[in-house]
């Protein structure tokens, strides 16, 4: 029996037969080719547990999978293998491993909020994607993305200016992580403006928040604790 060619890629065996018994019956007929069963195991049911478990995975429950996320999707553009649709179809059969295969795209989110806006089923997808990312960052199963390092990066430094971002700083530690170039050619073309406009202050002493002594524990205690939807 000819096997069409859409259905090749999905068959995982050929088993050459004269005859076949299924469960115990011999059935009558000429048999030289059979498929073997199309199931895939190895799905952990607990992976959709823990995601809908958070906060920002809440709403995985409520896609259907309509597609409307990825069809509109801005890194579509740039990485056709970015897919909110298949991230949250995947996390939600527990299929760990063809998550992991995607390591590479997961994290490519920019936070446009297209995908958000359109879904007709009030799936926040932005942040169920990023669940799914933080699962797999969590329990070691990818490799820390420089989109993970940057975020690290940004945190650390607003933590460390007083609840407001240094632009000297986080560009020095961008610099030094290999995100991006800084010479001292750089340098003096932004001094120029910079001395012109007067901003020169605010890149070279970042004003604070005001209590920003009294706020920074209660923020750093916070960061510590697990938060769970109610």
């Amino acid at each position: 029996m000819p096997i069409p060619n859409l259905e090749k890629p999905i068959i995982k065996g050929l088993i050459q037969k004269d005859k076949v018994i299924v469960d115990g019956v011999e059935l009558d007929g000429t048999w030289n080719a059979f498929m073997i069963e199309r199931t895939q195991t190895g799905y952990d049911q607990s992976v959709w547990d823990e995601i809908a478990n958070t906060v920002e995975g809440a709403t995985i429950s409520l896609c259907w999978q309509c597609g409307t996320c990825t069809s509109g999707c801005t890194m579509r553009e740039y990485d056709p293998n970015y897919s909110p649709r298949r991230f949250i179809d995947l996390a939600r059969k527990g299929d760990k491993q063809s998550l992991i295969e995607l390591q590479d795209s997961i994290w490519r989110c920019v936070s446009c909020q297209k995908c958000t806006h359109r879904c007709p089923k009030g799936v926040l997808v932005e942040e169920v994607v990023h669940s799914i990312h933080n699962y797999l960052l969590k329990h070691g199963l990818v490799k820390t993305d420089p989109g993970t390092v940057f975020d690290e990066l940004f945190l650390e430094t607003v933590m460390k200016n007083g609840g407001r971002i240094s632009e000297l700083i986080l560009g020095g530690a961008s610099a030094k992580a290999g995100f991006v170039t800084m010479s001292l050619r750089d340098l003096l073309t932004m001094m120029g403006p910079l001395l012109k406009s007067g901003l020169i202050k605010d890149l070279m002493k970042p004003s604070r928040v005001k209590d920003w002594d009294k706020i920074k524990p209660v923020l750093e205690e916070a960061m510590k604790e697990e938060v769970y939807p109610e």
